[in-house]
């Protein structure tokens, strides 16, 4: 025999049960609850959302019991937003309203949102540590995979190394024409880093046979340039830079030189 419905102190029926459409377990709930969910709970027992309004029971039901006509539905509260309420149906009923060979595993009802898929769950992990890798690389990888400030907006463009932007392309040693202890050295530089470099400082050294160094002599731009050059213009890319140097030798004949390009 199943018990009367629950009524509030005013003699009117303040609780209903529904019943889950996916694995059909019974649950009590309160119309001020569904009034807060607006009709949509998560069943506790198989954890699927359902529409509680959908099957409304003025009892607890058994298998042949039909839910509640439109047309007999106790009107429902205003619906309100509030994920954080939690619905316990151990706190709406008392184990002896509800009939013991009809009494579903003990449920909860919740109103919040589904989970997030699995793979949103590892594309911010995956996206830290692409930036995290990327950041190390700008200060221990290899030079041509780091990234200019400029391009990143983070000051002025790098300056090359005059060793890797100056090059030599052509070069030849004689001996002066005039001197007996002096040779002529002439060479073409290139510049190969693709922008503007400023005129790098030269050193240039001798050898002998056995390659030891018998000259050694440093120059800045304004040794080597024409008195026309402008020292504040640079060396452009691309552009064949002739340089001719006269060096004199005390010691053994030179039968080699060497030139280093530094800022």
């Amino acid at each position: 025999m199943q018990k009367t419905p629950s009524r509030s102190a005013d003699g009117q029926q303040d609780r209903v049960f529904t019943r889950c459409e996916h694995c059909r377990a019974v649950l009590p709930v309160r119309f001020a609850d569904l009034g807060q969910a607006g009709g949509m709970v998560r069943c506790g027992s198989c954890g699927r959302t359902l529409n509680a309004l959908a099957n409304l029971y003025p009892a607890f039901p058994d298998e042949s019991t039909k839910p509640i006509a439109p047309s007999g539905m106790p009107p429902m509260l205003q619906p309100h937003v509030e994920q954080e309420q939690i619905i316990d149906s151990g706190a709406t009923t008392d184990a002896a309203e509800v009939p013991a060979d009809n009494r579903g595993p003990v449920l909860r009802l919740d109103l919040e949102p589904e989970p997030a898929p699995g793979w949103m769950r590892l594309v911010w992990p995956v996206l830290g540590l692409i930036l995290a890798a990327g950041l190390v690389l700008q200060f221990v990888g290899p030079e041509e995979w780091r990234l200019d400030p400029a391009v990143l907006g983070l000051g002025e463009a790098a300056l090359p190394a005059a060793g890797d932007a100056v090059q030599l392309v052509s070069r030849d040693m004689h001996p002066h024409p005039s001197l007996n202890d002096a040779f002529v050295i002439s060479a073409v530089l290139v510049n190969r880093s693709g922008r503007t470099v400023p005129w790098p400082n030269i050193e240039l050294k001798l050898f002998d046979a056995s390659q030891q160094t018998v000259a050694r002599k440093r120059l800045a731009p304004s040794d080597y340039l024409s008195d026309d050059a402008d020292l504040d213009d640079g060396l452009a890319p691309d552009v064949r830079l002739p340089v001719v140097l006269e060096m004199a030798v005390e010691s053994s004949r030179p039968s080699g030189f060497s030139m280093t390009f530094y800022y």
